[in-house]
């Protein structure tokens, strides 16, 4: 049986779904022998850097000048081409006349339910009505978190019978890092000249990066002195900040250097408006970092009893929960520990067998 997997996020620099995409591939050509996958990516895929795992998979690369005549008509007639049973699509975008079954995948609902997105026309009329048209040609429907089963169900009306949840699996690679010389090295290389509190991700409005700072700058001095706080993923300009010893942003960090960086964060912090799943804090705990986290949507969910809750839209509430965890050394120990465990129950092992499972279903 022929599955054919849109593979156009493995990008150079990896997204969400990208991590997602890369840890199934891993997994699945290590578990089934009734299945060949058949990757279709544009000139932008990154299908040289994975080698080591992409090598055992046809991949077929067509050029995109238009994205729309790409996922509608070129994708449609490579999918016939190619005789694909079942097509597998990492977010709600499909070709809506291919005759091959469909599994779309929808993380969350963030441009639908969080301000300034919610309200853009583009996000409301659009995409809102092209998912629902995906959702409804798709035989299952693939999402990561119960919580945001239920915004599918309550914003769109989709038939929760059709979905199916997956909670995603933290790549192997992020173990705590314990040489002390390693994690001296990365802070060097990234201009962190103390202790420091983490956060990693994108800089978007529903990240809540400008209330963290907020939060940052009301704790005592003592605590700014002893501690900075690193915002990974982005532009500091984007916030209209400027970098100082206290408050570091770094726009790019190397994949392999980010399990470094959470093993030698005293804390890390995610203050999200939204996450369909929460890969960062994940993480994060992995590495044996403790974490402190918003309580809205799927966060609770994911992590547990493992992090510290906070309302992440009440900026007093962020710093308290930082200073908190900061101040409290036994705190932070029990965090780590129940991180550690928390996290070994996401693995990209039980994510694949799901898959393959909801695959399995449709045939």
């Amino acid at each position: 049986m022929k599955i054919g997997i849109d593979c156009r996020e493995l990008r150079t620099y990896q997204t969400g779904i990208g991590r997602i995409l890369i840890e199934f591939l891993r997994v699945a050509r290590m578990k089934t022998k009734d299945f060949e996958f058949i990757l279709f990516g544009n000139e932008m895929t990154d299908f040289l850097s994975f080698q080591d795992i992409l090598l055992a998979y046809k991949r077929v690369v067509i050029k995109e000048r238009w994205t729309f005549w790409w996922d509608q008509i070129q994708l449609k007639k490579a999918l016939q081409k190619n005789e694909i049973d079942v097509f597998f699509s990492p977010y709600y975008k499909i070709p809506l006349l291919t005759t091959a079954k469909t599994v779309l995948s929808i993380f969350d609902l963030t441009y639908l339910l969080v301000e300034p997105y919610a309200g853009h026309f583009k996000n409301t009329i659009y995409v809102k009505n092209f998912i629902k048209l995906a959702a409804r040609k798709a035989k299952k429907i693939i999402t990561c978190s119960n919580s945001t089963k239920e915004d599918l169900s309550e914003i769109l009306h989709l038939p929760q019978a059709k979905i199916k949840v997956v909670h995603l699996g933290v790549s192997s690679k992020f173990r705590t890092i314990r040489e002390k010389n390693r994690i001296e090295s990365v802070k060097k290389k990234y201009g962190i000249p103390q202790k420091y509190v983490l956060y990693v991700g994108n800089f978007s409005p529903h990240k809540n990066l400008k209330r963290l700072i907020l939060a940052y700058h009301l704790l005592a001095d003592y605590l700014k002195e002893e501690y900075s706080l690193v915002l990974g993923g982005g532009e500091a300009e984007k916030l209209g900040i400027r970098d100082t010893e206290s408050l570091i942003s770094i726009p790019y960090i190397d994949e392999e250097d980010l399990p470094t960086l959470y093993s030698g964060a005293e804390l890390f912090i995610f203050p999200s408006l939204y996450e369909g799943f929460g890969f960062p804090p994940l993480e994060a705990m992995a590495c044996g970092c403790p974490v402190a986290s918003s309580n809205t949507s799927s966060l609770p969910e994911v992590l547990g009893e493992a992090a510290l809750f906070f309302d992440p839209c009440q900026t007093e509430e962020i710093s308290s929960a930082i200073r908190q965890m900061l101040e409290d050394e036994d705190l932070r120990n029990r965090l780590r520990q129940k991180g550690l465990e928390r996290a070994r129950l996401f693995t990209p092992e039980k994510m694949t067998d799901k898959i393959l499972d909801v695959f399995e279903s449709v045939v």
